[in-house]
């Protein structure tokens, strides 16, 4: 019996059928379509279907796990592994070589999933240090140092425009809904805007509650009736709601477009630091829309996810909604998939040619990210899925195990351009980089459950 992540059980009948499955997709099983009910009995059915060893049944079960063979819009760091290459089953070597060739399907739609445009990549690695030629940063920016007031800083993203359309497609929205007159302003909306943050901070169970005689709070209370605040939250609009959707436009969050572009800016303005970082992050979210995802493990699992670039101080430079599985990927970084053309989008309003760097995880981390971006001056580093090694030959998951927690290896790309690196902390960790290879050799203390002591470690400086 095989056991999935999940906790799905699947007997070697059902393993064998789904790696059949996978392998022939357009195949038909049986007289019906795909029934195994029918034309045969199941015995001669299981005789005569293809057989495969328990490595490859093992690699399609993982695939299915994490997600990498679904329909659902199920959102993970797991998910959308675009045209991935496979580790090497073993053996390790001093140098290696991957030619990887993409079908040209140019009339195609472009997805997530698909390559828009033959590509031909070859890399060639070594094992040696990492010695990049130039890797310090030729922008130093002017940044004020002044702290500002918490209502100064808030208007610099919302701004009174903001607020005055607010007002205004709100009562225009009133009036065409109703035939009545809301008559709101943009005053009443800063103070609606207010109570919202102040209820998010107190987060009673119900909204009536900040109203009642037992929970009151005077703040919201005394700032406006609960009929007028509901009256404004069930009307609120930053668009004309008769504005039909573009036909051609995919965008799931037109209605408050006009927001999200204000607000997005601003973080524009913001002078670019050295020093960035791009990940996802979730807003949380469980009414109804369409483009609502759910990422276990993440702290507020459902929601909508954001991909967000942010400076070294915490505040975002630029952000791009997530709006579902096969979106967020343009023809240009096709060949990049969809964390590779997320970045590419984020880094655009970075100077160019000045070193800048930019970390990121595994869900967007690949050797042919890592060249498109220094080949516009911007240095990246990040941690990397084992699929994603572009054919580099490393020690395997053993043989790091057998050598310890603190040991590594170390391969660079025959043009020095970029730098894998396999360390072994609890489990195996891998890095690539076009800046940072393993460098001076430090030590840090760590604490073993197996030995129930602190253990001194050699880790990468």
């Amino acid at each position: 019996m095989k056991v999935c992540q999940e906790g799905h059980i699947f007997s070697q009948f059902h393993l064998q059928d789904l790696v059949q499955q996978v392998a022939a997709p357009s195949r038909k099983v049986g007289a019906a379509g795909g029934s195994l009910v029918g034309g045969r009995g199941l015995e001669d059915h299981a005789s005569k279907r293809q057989k495969v060893d328990d490595a490859t049944a093992e690699e399609i079960l993982m695939r299915i796990s994490n997600g990498d063979i679904s329909d659902g819009d199920f959102s993970d760091d797991e998910l959308e592994a675009e045209n991935e290459e496979n580790i090497p089953a073993n053996g390790q070597v001093t140098a290696s070589t991957t030619t990887a060739a993409l079908p040209a399907r140019p009339d195609a739609t472009v997805s997530s999933n698909a390559p828009a445009a033959s590509t031909k990549a070859e890399f060639k690695w070594v094992k040696k240090d990492f010695a990049p030629s130039d890797v310090d940063c030729h922008y130093n920016p002017e940044v004020a140092s002044t702290c500002q007031q918490p209502l100064v800083y808030f208007s610099k993203y919302f701004t009174e425009q903001i607020f005055e359309d607010l007002a205004e497609f709100t009562n225009r929205y009133v009036l065409q809904r109703d035939g009545a007159v809301l008559a709101t302003t943009k005053e009443e909306i800063k103070i609606f805007f207010g109570m919202l943050m102040l209820m998010g901070v107190l987060k009673y169970p119900r909204v009536r509650m900040y109203w009642q005689t037992a929970t009151r709070i005077p703040a919201i209370a005394d700032s406006m009736g609960v009929k007028r605040f509901f009256k404004i939250r069930g009307a609120l609009h930053i668009s004309d709601a008769n504005e039909e959707r573009d036909p051609n436009s995919q965008d799931k969050f037109w209605k408050v477009r006009p927001l999200l572009e204000a607000v997005r800016s601003r973080c524009l303005q913001l002078v670019p630091l050295e020093q960035n970082s791009i990940d996802e992050q979730m807003v949380p979210f469980t009414g109804r829309i369409a483009a609502k995802q759910f990422v276990k493990g993440k702290p507020n699992p459902e929601g909508v996810k954001v991909f967000v670039r942010c400076s070294f101080d915490g505040l975002a430079h630029d952000f791009e909604f997530y709006q579902g599985k096969g979106t967020g990927v343009s023809k240009e970084h096709a060949h990049l998939g969809l964390g590779g053309s997320v970045v590419m989008r984020l880094v655009e309003s970075l100077p160019k040619a000045q070193n800048i760097k930019c970390y990121m995880d595994n869900y967007f981390t690949s050797v042919k990210l890592f060249l498109e971006l220094k080949k516009i001056g911007i240095l990246a580093s990040g941690t990397i899925r084992g699929n994603r090694l572009a054919g580099c030959v490393m020690k395997t998951d053993k043989e790091m195990k057998k050598e310890g927690r603190g040991s590594y290896d170390e391969r660079v790309s025959q043009n020095d351009e970029v730098v894998l690196v396999r360390w072994q902390d609890n489990g195996t960790v891998n890095m690539a980089s076009t800046h940072l290879g393993v460098g001076n050799i430090g030590t840090v203390r760590r604490w073993s459950e197996s030995q129930r002591s602190t253990l001194t470690l050699t880790v990468q400086r």
